[in-house]
């Protein structure tokens, strides 16, 4: 009853807490003021969050052989390469595009590549090797080839706008046009002379021009027969055998030839000797026939200068005795010939009976007598010489 009839205290107040809490000399605040606060802050966070997003949307950082196509209200407005570029957010975006394709790994196993929603047109130059596909040649064998195709973008806005997913257009385009090639030749053409499957990057680079790319090569890396592998190889030692056989032949030709080159080169030049020896002895003997000549002319002359002042003595009988002298040598040194010496007085005559002639001596034989004696005389003078 006694607690009942005590007086209750009031509660205290929120503000005397406040007041007794606040530190001496700060003004009051009013609850008021912090829920504003409070309540903007939120849409500055807002705003703050929507000019970075709208920052990030107008800047465009573009590496190098990069090309990214800008796009104003859905139409094309500019393409932007290497550098930084600002753009107006919101209205122009980039074109983007989105690709999917198939190659083949180092293992001939199948590879799927997918990008979605990219802007970044590379371009760089591209390789892809696509999986290997199964033609069929001329004379019906089935091959498989496994091609590896090179492309360039070289028109970014043309190829964007003209072509989608490209590297799944070449895969298609290649195979096509690597069954019509392989389709006009033979196995033996396909399998011993790829080179001539390099028609394919003329013929897909025709055909890539129109959408802005350029196609840098085509190459057959690999072809299988899968049921040829015997016949081809006993053909591919039969060529080998045959070329074995060829390099042979050309080997003992050209073995010949130089043999042959050789002995020509050998004749000729041993006629070369021959004829210069011929023309060098002709010389000398020229040479020496000259001497004997000068020699015999400065005799003469010494004879005809040493009897010159002489009445009796001719110069010109002498040497004629000694030219005769010197042949009747050589006669007598022949083989098989006989000298008869003769009087001088009677030599006419029996060299005319000899002859089967009747002959009467002329009034004129005395002096022709006389003349032959002389040469008798020198010719006995000879003979007595050679016998001493």
């Amino acid at each position: 009853a006694t607690s009942t009839n005590q007086k209750k205290s009031p509660a205290p107040h929120a503000g005397d807490a406040a007041l007794r809490r606040r530190p001496a000399g700060r003004p009051p605040t009013s609850p008021m003021s912090e829920a504003a606060w409070a309540g903007l802050a939120v849409p500055l966070v807002l705003v703050a969050v929507l000019v970075v997003f709208l920052l990030w949307k107008s800047v465009y950082v573009v590496k190098q052989k990069e090309v990214v196509i800008i796009e104003r209200l859905g139409k094309y407005n500019s393409t932007l390469n290497a550098g930084v570029h600002f753009v107006i957010p919101l209205i122009d975006r980039p074109k983007r595009f989105s690709i999917k394709y198939y190659t083949s790994d180092a293992y001939g196993r199948t590879v799927p590549h997918t990008q979605n929603n990219a802007f970044r047109i590379s371009t760089q130059t591209e390789v892809l090797d696509f999986p290997k596909q199964q033609v069929i040649t001329r004379d019906n064998a089935a091959l498989f080839l496994d091609a590896v195709l090179s492309y360039k973008i070289i028109a970014p806005k043309q190829m964007i706008y003209t072509v989608q997913n490209l590297p799944n257009v070449l895969s298609k385009l290649l195979q096509a046009q690597l069954r019509s090639v392989a389709g006009s030749l033979e196995v033996d053409q396909i399998i011993e002379e790829s080179g001539l499957l390099h028609v394919l990057t003329g013929l897909l680079d025709n055909e890539a021009r129109r959408w802005g790319v350029k196609v840098v090569f085509v190459r057959v890396q690999r072809v299988e027969a899968p049921g040829l592998t015997e016949v081809l190889a006993k053909k591919k030692e039969s060529d080998l055998k045959n070329k074995e056989v060829i390099i042979g032949a050309k080997a003992k030709k050209q073995t010949a030839v130089i043999e042959a080159e050789g002995s020509r080169d050998a004749m000729i030049s041993k006629a070369n000797g021959q004829a210069q020896e011929v023309l060098s002895r002709a010389r000398g003997d020229a040479q020496a026939i000259k001497n004997f000549a000068d020699a015999e002319a400065r005799s003469i002359k010494e004879i005809a200068r040493a009897v010159q002042h002489d009445a009796v003595r001719d110069p010109t009988r002498y040497l004629l005795a000694t030219k005769y002298l010197e042949m009747l040598s050589d006669v007598a040194a022949r083989p098989r010939t006989e000298l008869t010496w003769m009087p001088t007085e009677t030599a006419f005559l029996q060299t005319v009976e000899q002859l089967g002639m009747n002959t009467i001596v002329p009034p004129g034989a005395a002096a022709a007598s006389s003349v032959g004696g002389g040469a008798a005389a020198a010719a006995r003078a000879a003979g007595k010489a050679k016998a001493k």
